[in-house]
């Protein structure tokens, strides 16, 4: 098994290789059964992915760095597996009788996992499919609220905050966005007939936010 490190964090990569070196010792299992590499860019990681004795590939991360390694091995004369998870939307579906019954308890609860990790957990709910009505504005209102509550948070790396304020922008963009709300920089958007005001521009690293988009039909 061959481990790339993320060059986001280097200490804690090492930290766990050198952990699992020791348990290949205690366990008297070949010395090169494991190996991890550092890379600051993508050469060795895609070089790897593209040797011939490489025959598994597990994955996650962005979608466009997943697809690149996908590309390359869909290229290769022997085709092999790829195990990647890549930017899930994970989408929630909002009944109105549950809503009715408990809404105020599925925002708070839809916040809390909206915000978790400052939205960089794969389990992040990325949309929400609701039928629209007194329930869903008695949601949006109580989610609005909890989101306010949440302070900001520091995401992993500058290129991650440099992609969710692209993110940000394009949704902000379109015509048919409306900006709920924000608490401490964090930012929920519903899809509607009209256009939502200029978003702010944030800089690095003191100022971070986590979107999610309600996507409703007109």
């Amino acid at each position: 098994m061959i481990v790339k490190a993320h060059s986001a964090h280097p200490g804690t990569s090492e930290l766990v290789g050198q952990a699992i070196q020791r348990s290949v010792r205690e366990c008297n299992l070949p010395e090169g059964v494991f190996s991890l590499v550092f890379d600051a860019q993508h050469s060795i990681g895609q070089a790897l992915v593209a040797d011939h004795r490489i025959k598994a590939v597990g994955f996650t991360g962005s979608q466009r760095a997943g697809l690149t390694l996908m590309k390359i091995v869909a290229a290769r004369r022997e085709p092999i597996p790829v195990y990647a998870e890549m930017s899930a939307i994970n989408p929630v579906v909002l009944l109105p009788q549950a809503l009715a019954e408990r809404g105020a308890v599925i925002a708070d609860a839809f916040i809390a996992s909206l915000t978790l990790g400052a939205g960089q957990f794969c389990t992040n709910p990325g949309l929400i499919l609701a039928i629209e009505g007194p329930q869903l504005a008695a949601f949006e209102h109580a989610a609005t609220t909890a989101l306010s509550a949440t302070p900001a948070a520091t995401m992993l790396t500058r290129g991650i905050y440099a992609g969710f304020c692209e993110g940000v922008e394009k949704l902000l963009a379109q015509p048919r966005v409306e900006l709920l709300g924000r608490g401490g920089r964090v930012s929920v958007f519903r899809r509607r007939p009209r256009c939502s005001p200029p978003a702010r521009r944030h800089s690095w690293p003191t100022q971070n936010c986590v979107t999610r988009c309600l996507a409703r039909h007109p």
